[in-house]
């Protein structure tokens, strides 16, 4: 039989063991307290049953029905039949394991499927002090409380159906929230593999799309020309691999998805802008000097990097051209706190050598929102430009991402 904690090894598996068999001694214990032999048996029976139901990893509406049918039979035949009334106690391990099943039946399964069950246990709940209030001993006691014996009990029952569906509430919240937080991670893993893989095959693709025009003109290249074209595809194909290293290892959890790979932003454009393929003009940048060699927070600097890449990425996908590729990066002359990062290119739309998802700036778009910022793209009167304004301190950071999800 399947009990809880069916996934734990070693020690917590012999406590649990050790729990079970506690509680089935307590329930022998008080089976004791019958007259007869068939009113020990009956209690016990009807004891450990509950227990067992209680102990399974998931409350089978089934077997909670069947194991609550047991004990109002045993209450029954206890009411019917003189003999078979204990003087001392009517089942509390009982009790509690039946009280268990019915806040367990209303959390985990829908109220049509645990009402049926649920009501047969509750009733099983109430016919349990029967056992003991109509021994010869009791009635006396049960004639001058039973009142309030019934209003315990139906106050009982009410808890115990206000705290099933309170922790039903709680576990829809955690799976909710659970379900959004595996969302999110789906669409950061998704940006980062756009953002770095392909922009990187993007490149090994211009660069051998550049070789087959040079080989298709009639105009041979040199060996040595040739040797550095294709250099340059392996180098592009070295930085895929790095990248994709560094996905995995996100994936696995070896690497925190959270922390940049550059310092500064000029260690972030210096990576980034060395990744366009001969044949494409080197970007003029420029970035304001009290934001050289600030410290950036770690979510605003990720943000100017996947802009800038994107960007780069759009050149090789989307244009033709391309005479001039402008990076800037100031501080915002009416928003303080807040830095633009902008670039732009003077391209003409062209068919891209691959695919477009459309699914970059979407993401990027989302990747800047999140870090508290705004973006746009779109064209301009000479071609093309990326606009990101982000935070540059981690309170405005905080205090524009909190307005960006209450959105």
């Amino acid at each position: 039989m399947l009990i809880i904690f069916p996934g734990r090894r070693g020690p917590q598996r012999v406590m649990a063991g050790l729990f079970a068999v506690v509680v089935a001694g307590l329930v022998v214990v008080e089976g004791l307290d019958g007259p007869t032999l068939a009113a020990k048996t009956g209690i016990v029976a009807s004891g450990l049953f509950a227990v067992a139901v209680v102990l399974l990893a998931e409350a089978r509406p089934s077997a909670i029905a069947l194991a609550a049918a047991v004990s109002v039979t045993v209450s029954v035949a206890c009411g019917l039949v003189p003999a078979m009334r204990p003087e001392h106690t009517f089942g509390i391990v009982e009790f509690a394991a039946l009280s268990v099943a019915v806040i367990r039946l209303v959390m985990q399964h829908p109220i049509v499927r645990a009402a049926g069950p649920a009501a047969l246990t509750i009733l099983a709940i109430g016919l349990l002090p029967v056992r003991v209030f109509l021994h010869p001993v009791n009635v006396r006691t049960l004639s001058q409380d039973g009142g309030l014996v019934a209003v315990v009990l139906a106050a009982w029952v009410l808890f115990l159906g206000m705290l099933g569906l309170y922790l039903r509430l709680l576990e829809r919240r955690r799976v909710d929230a659970d379900r959004l937080a595996r969302q999110s991670e789906r669409l950061d893993h998704a940006r980062d593999l756009h953002d770095y893989v392909a922009h990187h095959v993007t490149a090994i693709v211009a660069q051998t799309q550049a070789i087959r025009f040079v080989t298709g003109s009639g105009a041979a290249p040199s060996p040595e020309d040739l040797d550095a074209l294709l250099a340059d595809i392996e180098k592009v194909g070295g930085q895929a691999l790095t990248s994709m290293r560094t996905l995995v290892g996100i994936l696995r959890d070896e690497t925190s998805a959270a922390t940049p790979a550059q310092g500064t932003l000029d260690e972030m454009l210096t990576a980034v802008t060395g990744t366009l393929p001969p044949g494409y003009p080197a970007p003029d940048v420029s970035v304001d000097e009290s934001l050289t060699h600030r410290q950036l927070p770690a979510a605003t600097l990720d943000a100017a990097h996947h802009t800038v890449l994107e960007a780069m990425t759009n050149v090789l996908r989307h244009t033709s051209g391309t005479t001039r590729i402008d990076i800037r990066i100031r501080a915002h002359p009416d928003r303080p706190g807040m830095a633009e990062v902008s670039v732009r290119n003077d391209g003409t739309a062209a068919v891209p050598p691959l695919p477009a998802g459309g699914f970059g700036l979407t993401g990027l778009s989302e990747r800047v929102r999140a870090a508290g910022g705004e973006f746009s793209a779109g064209p301009i009167a000479s071609g093309w430009q990326v606009t990101a304004i982000l935070p540059v301190t981690e309170r405005a950071a905080d205090s524009r991402r909190w307005r960006w999800a209450q959105r």
